[in-house]
């Protein structure tokens, strides 16, 4: 799965830690600025959904 993030340093740097809870993280690039006057940055991700199952192997439970 590729994911584009937009955003301030800071809130990619925060989604970035927060998207490796969810999903095996692949790759991710460096920030790239956005064009024009823009103060926000792009980062491209590379993931893959992680297993629902807990470290013995049974099914996550649903919240």
């Amino acid at each position: 799965m590729k994911i584009r993030l937009t955003g301030t340093l800071a809130e990619l740097s925060e989604a970035r830690t927060l998207l490796g809870d969810v999903f095996e993280l692949i790759e991710a690039s460096e920030p790239y600025p956005n064009r024009g006057g823009s103060k926000l940055h792009r980062v491209y991700v590379e993931a893959e959904i992680r297993s629902h199952t807990t470290s013995a192997g049974a099914p996550h439970p649903s919240s």
